[in-house]
């Protein structure tokens, strides 16, 4: 038994909608080995971890764990329980877990909720080591194992103070992050962010926080507030310890140590003194110890005295008083971090699907600017601040998504989301206000990771539906089944957009009062049931070239929708969507059009089958009677949509150029153009085919050869050196 594969999904995945681990297992020679074929295999297993005989397993299915493995199951399955006891056993309750198998002869995957990556990992390898010692009936140290798994958790888990901390945040949706292997922790996003280290806050002054390392100082400080405090050669009264948890400007907890509950026996006057001790330090929150024989008699009346101001107290006395307490006491900070009505949540959109993803995310992007706030967002061409951009690159992941989301200045983000950050990593955000799904169609990248069918890749792209807030919206494509399908996935509303307003899914949906966005003439129209409430004339949207490309203003119905979705008036909607020019700045290699020496040449990024065929239908609107093309494949498509793109190729152009670059994701040099030159050999168009090593020395020979009259659809490889070299090769355009 092997693992060979280990994913962390930190956000919202495929799975659930909370963080999980996915491990990749190849059973090898025990793949077909069942626990009912193994003498003494479950009487071993239940020796070592009896609290597996509490695990459930399949809603519905008879019995728990104990049952399965006597009737017969199998090791993954097997191991997904070991993995989930253990995380138990060192501190960590979660009852989160699946055993699949993959396409892969012998892989499955073992997935399992987890806390904390390096102690879930550790779990995963003692669990491995457990199974493989009641398979083969080796002995197996459980006791040092668990004890070396808590050491692991006591370790890397934030501290029981921070996590309580956390959890309260939760109980009022307020998102965080970890920041580090401590206790930083992020509450909230962007703008609305708030940061802690166990009870200091982001707030805490410098001064404040040191002035208590400082005894004389700090007494003397007390003593000029009228607070009674244990000087440092003053010995200590008789009485009992407590402390007291001051939290803006009021005791929100109190205990007798070691740990005893006192909260609602703190004398009013006792409470005063604590909170005037933290403000003559100046700390918005403080522990406050002292020393009096009954907390609920002011101090001056029995000779009571403050012995110490903490500037960031331990939590641990309070949870160690009861639930309650600690409860109340976490609660008490994170309201002194945010106001009862607010979650520290910024407006956050994220936009999938198979095509259109960049272009949407640009244009929803630029209209969100229109509401004078700050818009983060990122996508396959890099990470922008409004409109700098601050890194390059494929940034639709998760991990691009979370620097947005701890950006301070940033007000609205705006995420496209693509499907290989979904499998690998989950999302980086738990809730979003618009999650767009432009299509689904014949698919693209099917094969990898174990996303092989249109149904696959559709449950992948699901995820971001999954987590569309009650007050949010879905924004989905009628057209396309597999994406309107995901209506019922979603906890809020649900916004269908399309290119034909009589469309059944869009009728059906205005029926019964539901929004949609759709094409009529020259026209988007906007529809609330069966009113129509806005409408926006495509002849001065540019991105559409007068309504003309087709594909385009269904990027364009998207975005819009999306927008409106998200609270932007039609009036901010409409002067944005003027604005958005179709050029290397606002959509680079997205379909930018040039004229060069007479010629008409159309740069674009299409690189799947149904990218392919859409600009080729949209280069109905262009006139010209010659046309060529510039196109390769990656290698990480499968044979039939190589060839088939060469086959649409070969029956839309007179001539075509193909080129092989880099990116040939093990294979061979040259089997790319070999599938698209086979591809191209049954068309019935093409009488003149070429081939040109690289992407940007194929583009630098279509360039030279297309001729006055012509049309040029050249395919951008990369684009940042697609970009450059095209404003070198155009003057600046």
């Amino acid at each position: 038994m092997e693992v060979t594969r280990f994913l962390a999904l930190r956000g919202p995945n495929i799975w659930a909608n909370f963080p999980v681990m996915e491990a990749w297992v190849d059973l090898g020679e025990w793949n077909d080995l069942s626990s009912d074929m193994i003498p003494g295999f479950t009487e071993r297993l239940m020796k070592w971890l009896p609290g597996l005989i509490e695990h459930r397993c399949s809603v519905g299915e008879r019995g728990g764990f104990l049952q399965r493995l006597q009737r017969g199951t199998y090791l993954a399955h097997i191991l997904e329980h070991v993995t989930l006891e253990l995380q138990g056993l060192a501190g960590v309750q979660v009852g989160f877990g699946k055993a699949r198998a993959t396409a892969e002869d012998r892989v499955y995957k073992v997935v399992f909720r987890y806390r904390e990556e390096n102690l879930a990992r550790a779990c995963l390898h003692a669990g491995k080591a457990l199974c493989e010692a009641a398979v083969r009936d080796e002995p197996f140290d459980i006791e040092g194992t668990v004890a070396r798994l808590r050491d692991v958790a006591k370790k890397h888990l934030l501290s029981p103070g921070a996590e309580a901390i956390v959890q309260s945040a939760r109980k009022r949706n307020i998102p965080f992050i970890r920041l580090g292997d401590g206790d930083l922790v992020q509450f909230g996003y962007g703008s609305k962010q708030r940061r802690t280290r166990g009870t200091e806050t982001d707030r805490a002054g410098a001064i404040a926080g040191a002035i208590p390392y400082n005894k004389d100082l700090t007494a003397e400080l007390l003593a000029a507030a009228g607070v009674p405090v244990l000087a440092e050669d003053d010995e200590k009264p008789e009485g009992n310890d407590y402390a007291l948890l001051v939290v803006a400007g009021r005791v929100a907890a109190a205990v007798e140590r070691p740990a005893r509950d006192v909260t609602a026996m703190v004398h009013a006057e006792v409470a005063e003194r604590a909170v005037e001790a933290a403000q003559a330090v100046g700390l918005d929150i403080a522990g406050i110890s002292l020393v009096a024989k009954d907390i609920g008699v002011p101090l001056e009346k029995q000779g009571g005295l403050v012995t110490e101001v903490t500037p960031s107290p331990d939590l641990q006395p309070f949870l160690d008083a009861g639930e309650a307490e600690g409860r109340a006491a976490a609660d008490a900070i994170v309201n002194q971090l945010f106001e009862l009505d607010d979650n520290g949540r910024i407006p956050i959109a994220a936009v999938t699907g198979t095509n259109g993803k960049t272009t949407v995310t640009r244009l929803l992007a630029h209209l969100m600017r229109g509401m004078d706030k700050c818009v983060g967002m990122t996508c396959t061409d890099g990470i922008y601040v409004n409109e700098k951009r601050i890194s390059k690159g494929d940034c639709s992941g998760p991990a691009s998504a979370r620097s947005i989301l701890m950006n301070p200045n940033v007000e609205v983000a705006v995420f496209e989301t693509a499907r290989g950050g979904i499998v690998r990593a989950g999302l980086a955000f738990d809730e979003c206000q618009a999650a767009v799904v432009t299509n689904i169609g014949e698919g693209d990248h099917l094969g990898i990771h174990d996303v092989n069918t249109r149904e696959d890749l559709a449950k992948a792209k699901r995820t971001i539906v999954d987590v569309v807030g009650s007050e949010g919206t879905a924004v989905l494509n009628a057209a396309d089944p597999l994406v309107a399908a995901m209506a019922e996935y979603c906890h809020g509303s649900v916004l269908y957009f399309g290119m034909d307003g009589a469309h059944p899914v869009i009728q059906e949906h205005r029926a019964r009062g539901g929004a949609a966005i759709f094409a009529r003439g020259h026209s988007v129209v906007l529809a609330l049931g069966e009113s129509e409430v806005a409408e926006l004339d495509l002849r001065e949207v540019p991105i559409t070239f007068g309504g003309r490309v087709p594909f385009e203003v269904e990027n364009v119905l998207a975005a819009v929708g999306a927008a409106w979705a998200m609270g932007l008036d039609w009036e901010t909607i409409v002067r944005q969507v003027r604005s958005f020019v179709p050029d290397l700045t606002r959509v680079p290699t997205r379909f930018n059009v040039f004229d060069v020496r007479g010629a008409t040449v159309i740069v674009d990024f299409g690189h799947n089958v149904d990218a392919l065929r859409a600009v080729i239908e949209s280069l109905r609107a262009f006139p010209n009677a010659r046309r060529a093309a510039l196109f390769s494949s990656a290698g990480d498509r499968r044979n039939e949509d190589i060839e088939r793109m060469g086959e649409l190729l070969g029956e839309a152009f007179d001539r075509v150029i193909l080129y092989e670059d880099t990116d040939l994701y093990g294979r061979q040099p040259g089997a790319i153009l070999e599938l698209l030159r086979r591809g191209v050999a049954r068309g019935s168009r093409v009488k003149q085919v070429e081939e040109v090593k690289g992407g940007l020395n194929a583009m630098k020979h279509a360039l030279e050869t297309v001729e006055a009259g012509e049309l040029l659809l050249a395919q951008a490889h990369m684009a940042d050196p697609t970009v450059e070299y095209l404003r070198g090769y155009l003057g600046g355009a």
